[in-house]
């Protein structure tokens, strides 16, 4: 990295270490693991649609997706 992107950069890094100081959690919150199991468990009743599912756990078609498939691939 060039010298000036460097200065750019120092006081966004030090505001990020300010705010881990303070407590601030930083990033994406992470997937409630019930909701997910909850939305799986739907899933495999086969009475519940993909969108029925999304909506009534809050959790995201792509999570869902992403989940049913790791399943998949954990069982070969």
């Amino acid at each position: 990295m060039h010298f000036p992107a460097q200065l750019l950069l120092l006081p966004l890094k030090e505001g990020l270490e300010a705010s881990k100081k303070r407590g601030k959690r930083l990033g994406r919150p992470k997937l409630e693991k019930e909701k997910l199991s909850i939305a799986l468990r739907m899933y495999d009743s086969k009475e519940y649609s993909i969108k029925e599912i999304v909506e009534g756990t809050g959790v995201s078609q792509g999570s869902l997706y992403r989940a049913i498939n790791q399943r998949k691939l954990e069982e070969t």
